[in-house]
């Protein structure tokens, strides 16, 4: 355990009527740091009326990241195949997550970097959990404040 580790679930109701439920946790299986080291195993996956969008990874093998769009139709699209999958810096002597020290190089001009998602994105996200933590307070659902 990290001290931060979480998990969560909400229903979410948008204006336009779309419904839609999410779960999460960071309550990973694995340790980087035992004998032999296990890797976690992330996984995200959205899914539409349309199709799926999975997002795959494990933390001990960079190359194992996979974006990959499932349509209803059959078809499969694999994405940003050569991204790869830095999920955190496993270095017990390390400085810090990966995401951070990427984004600090990129805030310094020393790596090209990905907008995944812009501040605007960012901001709704939060947000929507500020609804989710009101929503468990108040035994009610809340409106996401915008």
């Amino acid at each position: 355990r990290t001290g931060a580790d979480v998990s969560h679930a909400a229903t979410i109701i948008c204006d336009d009527g779309i419904t839609f439920s999410m779960s999460g946790t960071s309550l990973l299986p694995g340790n980087a740091h035992s004998d032999p080291p296990v890797g976690k195993s992330i996984r995200i996956k959205i899914f539409g009326t349309e199709g799926a969008i999975f997002y795959t990874g494990d933390d001990r093998d960079t190359q194992s990241g996979r974006l990959e769009l499932r349509k209803e139709c059959g078809g499969v699209e694999v994405h940003c195949r050569d991204l790869g999958f830095e999920f955190e810096d496993l270095d017990q002597e390390g400085i810090g997550p990966e995401s951070l020290q990427s984004f600090i190089d990129a805030c310094l001009g020393r790596k090209d970097y990905y907008v995944g998602a812009d501040s605007s994105v960012g901001l709704k996200t939060i947000q929507t959990i500020d609804a989710m933590y009101r929503s468990q307070v108040s035994g009610n659902a809340e409106d996401v404040m915008c």
